[in-house]
């Protein structure tokens, strides 16, 4: 135990305290508040937030009560001015100070043809807030109870619910279908670069000979074992440091737009993350120590590994099928194959509700293969020791017989 405790801390310190390794960890969280500061720069500059005019010949806005809403940033209160005329409101169009103008009926509201009259097609928010601006100024609207009031001013919120009745989903629970796909993809990039990281180590370590100097003071399962867990660490730690960043985000977003606020992910969605994703990492590392022990050149365990690579991501290539029918034959083809099972269980569970035994069945199945995975890696570094310099075929691989 102590000698696989030394290897688990070299491999893990090897790698964390690589430059490579920080540029890595680092690349991702940039990016991605590059790009939200990019989409910050061009909506605040693409935005037109100019007034817009109205022309009341009803006179449901003769004193009108402003908007009870708050802006944030990307969503800006917009401000109406009243004009006498069309002519002056077309002439302030033109000229550029108003962005656009409605025109009100005489007979509003038994008559609701409302005109809007623009240069270039005005933003939804803007039309959303002179419905709230003529909805809150009605006589009716004034007489109605303050929840009323509430929910009118909010719109309809629509609950989708399967035939069974054994999933609902608002339409402002969107974050529920977001949030486990990308959480798979960042499970794809963790897995990918610490699988990478092992991959390499092992190629290296066979080319340069260090292997066979290590081989001597333990044992193959305990290289393996040690070499695994070791990676897995480096792949935990650049998966916590990426979420702490999403957290970090989230509360910094959420003061500028409320409703990220309200993104969480129920308590079973975390547990059945936790339990597919372990013992998929694990196997993921041990396939590709098993490749890098077999092969004699990295080029070589690089194309094997790509194919693995490909297999894991299958089901971002079918999305459209999965999401249109998430408990069709493809999608439980793909669930029961163990390199595809944990990103397509998460993308069926963002869209149904997935029986208890599959979920059941597949962590079972993960945790097995992850076991055999572990085995056969260092199976692999076996006969790699003993068939130097040489590939290891796969009769090598899964005979009966050791190499002598």
């Amino acid at each position: 135990m102590f000698k696989i405790w030394q290897i688990i801390k070299y491999e893990y310190r090897r790698h964390v305290f690589n430059k490579r390794f920080l540029f890595s960890l680092l690349s991702l969280p940039i990016m991605v508040i590059a790009m939200a500061l990019a989409a910050f720069i061009i909506s605040f500059f693409v935005m037109d937030t100019s007034p817009v005019g109205y022309v009341d010949r009803s006179g449901v806005l003769s004193s009108p009560m402003p908007l009870d809403i708050e802006g944030d940033i990307f969503n800006p209160v917009f401000e109406f001015l009243p004009y006498r005329d069309e002519a002056q409101a077309q002439q302030d169009l033109e000229s550029g100070q108003i962005q656009a103008y409605y025109v009100i009926p005489e007979g509003f509201p038994e008559i609701r043809d409302i005109e809007l009259f623009f240069t270039d097609m005005p933003n939804w928010t803007l039309q959303n807030q002179f419905r709230l601006l003529i909805l809150q100024n009605l006589d009716t609207f004034q007489n109605l109870d303050p929840q009323v009031k509430t929910r009118l001013q909010e719109g309809s919120l629509f609950t989708l619910a399967t035939v069974d009745e054994s999933r609902e989903m608002r339409e402002d629970q969107w974050f529920l279908v977001i949030t486990p796909i990308i959480i798979s993809i960042i499970f794809i990039l963790t897995v990918m670069t610490s699988g990478g990281y092992l991959l390499q180590a092992v190629v290296e370590e066979k080319e340069n000979r260090t292997m066979e100097i290590v081989i001597t003071s333990v044992t193959p399962s305990q290289l393996m074992t040690g070499k695994t867990i070791g990676n897995i660490s480096v792949g935990l730690t650049q998966l916590v440091v990426w979420l702490i960043f999403v957290w970090v985000g989230l509360m910094i977003g959420a003061r500028f737009w409320p409703f990220l606020s309200e993104i969480s992910l129920p308590g079973h969605i975390i547990v059945v993350m936790l339990l597919i994703f372990l013992p998929a990492f694990v196997m993921v590392a041990a396939i590709m120590s098993t490749i890098g022990a077999v092969m004699t050149e990295m080029s070589e365990a690089q194309q094997i590994s790509g194919l693995f690579s490909l297999l894991i991501t299958i089901p971002f290539y079918v999305t459209t099928t999965i999401m249109s029918n998430p408990n069709g034959t493809l999608a439980l083809i793909l669930s029961f194959f163990p390199l595809s099972a944990p990103i397509t269980i998460m993308m069926r569970m963002a869209f149904t509700t997935l029986p208890t035994w599959q979920i059941a069945l597949n962590v079972v199945v993960l945790v097995i293969i992850a076991a055999f995975s572990v085995w056969l890696a260092g199976r692999a570094f076996r006969l790699g020791m003993l068939k130097y310099g040489k590939k290891v075929s796969l009769k090598d691989l899964f005979g009966k017989r050791e190499l002598t």
